[in-house]
């Protein structure tokens, strides 16, 4: 069953009087859209103090919504807020919550936030994931699942009960071992789909990629999720593996599980049973002119426990509406994430920097593993320190590096300008930046 069926058979079932027999069409979704969001907003002002005094201040309720359009006279929720003060988005006693997940944004910077699950939230979830994970994978596939594991319903845990419901069989795998013992549960497990962040799949394959052949492993499907995946990087994937590579965009606030890469390899399709997607300008909050980039807001249609109306996600997108060549006819679509606002580095002189750049120049280089930067200053202009993590240590290759760093524009213009020295380039020993490839990349700024 495709995505468009799994979603259209969840919507269903979540308003049954809004769809007729037919095939969904994108009228269905949008009535089934107004439908939920004015209900979802209905109850978020009567049960969560947080909206009920944000839409009193704001002179909007939810009676003023007749429209999709009329979404943008509703304020901007953002992440400090729930940080903050989770317990005022609270709709339910604390009694009815089966799960609370607490982490910090990004795995990066912040106070940390709490979200409330209740189970039918939890289901709701699974219900999902297993909508995703079936795009990539069917009854009898073996799914390596390489998330955070934990307390019931953790990340490992809600993924597993999806690929269960597919009839597909989860096998989670430790974050922390060794790419050599990930190898041996691969071969143990007889693993036909490998589900892991894109940084934790990349050192594994760098590692391995020379003393064993992984097209051999049997594996038919790599699914990425946390971090941007950069052309190059793909290509070299599917080679070394011979096999199918897809990505994923997920979001804890937005239930762990949000879109899965369409067929045709150009956007993702996303959970629309259960959120409302928005881009507006970042600068603004005013939405942006369809087509163009902007922060992707997302507001939940069906939470019980903790909804969240127009929550910033500080991830930058753009709303594809054109049909779509995978067959989609009712779905829309967002483009890839490769920019978070987080993320952005202003250098000196104005000009702007993202991990994604880097990665992107960076990541397809023979025997590249890893890297992180921090900017630093020296003689009184701005430095880029990296530390690069290769396959085997070799200095040799710091040119080839500085050379592909100096295709980035911003980067370049700096450096030509005199507001920039040169990168420096100090090469790490093999397995120094492993970590757990979960968190979101920073340049950091030194101090």
């Amino acid at each position: 069953m495709n995505f468009e069926k799994r979603l259209t058979k969840i919507m269903r079932a979540e308003a049954p009087s809004l769809f007729g027999p037919g095939a969904l069409t994108r009228g269905n979704v949008d009535r089934y859209h107004l439908h939920k969001l004015q209900a979802a907003l209905r109850y978020a002002a009567r049960n969560s103090s947080f909206y009920r005094e944000r839409f009193r201040k704001a002179g909007a309720a939810p009676e003023d919504i007749g429209t999709l359009a009329d979404i943008e006279k509703l304020p901007l929720t953002e992440p400090g807020e729930v940080a903050a003060s989770p317990f005022r988005f609270l709709c339910l006693s604390r009694s009815e919550i089966a799960r609370v997940h607490a982490f910090v944004t990004s795995g990066t910077t912040g106070p940390q936030k709490k979200i409330f699950w209740t189970q039918n939230d939890l289901d709701r979830i699974i219900r999902f994931l297993a909508a995703g994970i079936g795009t990539v994978a069917g009854r009898g596939d073996v799914v390596n699942v390489w998330l955070p594991a934990g307390l019931p319903y953790g990340q490992a845990d809600l993924l597993s009960r999806g690929v269960k419901k597919i009839g597909a069989k989860p096998v989670i795998a430790p974050m922390d071992i060794r790419s050599e013992d990930h190898l041996r549960l691969i071969r143990e497990s007889r693993a036909t789909v490998i589900f892991g962040s894109t940084r934790l799949i990349l050192r594994l394959t760098r590692e391995l990629q020379y003393s064993h052949d992984l097209s051999r492993l049997g594996v038919h499907t790599l699914f990425l999720t946390s971090e941007y995946l950069p052309p190059g990087a793909r290509t070299d994937l599917q080679r070394i593996w011979n096999c199918r590579v897809s990505t994923h965009y997920g979001l804890t606030e937005m239930g762990l599980g949000v879109a899965v890469e369409c067929e045709a390899g150009d956007g993702y399709h996303f959970n629309e049973a259960g959120l409302l997607a928005e881009i507006v300008d970042p600068e603004t909050g005013r939405p942006a002119a369809p087509g163009d980039e902007g922060e992707l807001v997302f507001t939940t249609l069906t939470r019980e426990a903790m909804p969240l109306i127009r929550y910033r996600t500080g991830d930058i997108s753009r709303l594809i509406t054109a049909p779509c060549s995978c067959g989609a006819k009712a779905l829309g679509k967002f483009a890839a994430v490769g920019k978070r606002l987080e993320a952005i580095a202003l250098l000196a002189g104005g000009e702007k920097i993202h991990p994604s750049l880097i990665d992107g120049v960076l990541m397809d280089m023979p025997g590249f593993v890893d890297w992180q930067a921090v900017i630093d200053r020296r003689d009184e202009r701005e430095i880029l320190h990296f530390r690069v993590e290769l396959t085997e240590p070799d200095t040799g290759k710091i040119p080839e590096m500085k050379k592909r760093l100096f295709a980035i524009p911003a980067l370049a213009k700096s450096i030509q300008a005199g507001w920039m020295a040169e990168p420096l380039i100090g090469i790490a020993s093999p397995g120094e930046l492993r970590g757990t490839g979960t968190g979101k990349r920073l340049i950091r700024s030194a101090g």
